[in-house]
């Protein structure tokens, strides 16, 4: 007899987490080795990186970033696959930073 294993359905964004982080956030994790931000100079303020790559990116994933955002589920729950513990989103009071920036 078989076994039939079927893995657990994760988010079919192919942001990565430091993207995702920072879209929702707006804050710019430490970099570290492995980074793949946005960020790619000395600044600490995401603005100063708004490109038309990171509005390319928002459009694309902003319904299931939102979904995300609203549900209260952890990044755990919702990104299986790529999710980092110390990139924490805090409290979900307010709108993502990309809702304000780049809508």
């Amino acid at each position: 007899m078989s076994t039939v294993i079927r893995r657990r359905r994760g988010s079919r964004l192919q942001l990565g987490p430091y993207k995702r982080h920072e879209l929702l956030t707006g804050h710019i994790a430490t970099v570290v080795s492995g980074y793949s931000g946005y960020a790619t100079g000395s600044s600490r303020n995401l603005a100063d990186y708004i490109s038309a790559a990171m509005h390319a990116d928002w459009q694309a994933n902003r319904d299931e970033l939102l979904e995300f955002w609203r549900s209260g589920k952890s990044e755990a729950e919702v990104f299986p696959d790529d999710c980092l513990p110390w990139l924490c989103l805090g409290p979900r009071s307010r709108a993502p930073w990309a809702v304000q920036h780049l809508d």
